[in-house]
């Protein structure tokens, strides 16, 4: 089992330790990922983990037929920590991408240093 972000063609997006069966996913500690916008005049986006269906014993296991999935991705670092804080060991992975650095524009063009 892998921690994978299944998209479903709702738009729900899940994440969770996933194992392909026969007919679609099997999906443990499965939790919902839900965004909201801290500030609007910028568009900043925030992510987070909340639980899925928190009235039932879904978060335990679920399984998904393919025909309701629209695709299966792995998720960067930055999530599979928060998602190992609530259901792994805890484990901090490096950053998925290197922070970029905004540097001052050379005579003719913008770039970003990485």
């Amino acid at each position: 089992m892998t921690v994978k972000v299944i998209r479903l063609i709702s738009g729900e997006e899940l994440m969770g330790s996933v194992t392909k069966t026969q007919d679609g996913y099997e999906i443990k500690n499965v939790c919902q990922i839900v965004t909201s916008y801290a500030d609007t005049t910028t568009a900043t986006a925030r992510v987070g983990l909340s639980p899925f269906m928190p009235y039932s014993k879904a978060s335990d296991l679920i399984t998904v037929k393919e025909s309701y999935i629209g695709f299966v991705v792995d998720p960067v670092n930055e999530l599979i920590n928060e998602y190992n804080k609530v259901f792994g060991s805890g484990l901090v992975l490096p950053p998925s991408k290197p922070t970029l650095t905004a540097t001052a524009p050379s005579s003719n063009h913008g770039f970003v240093k990485l």
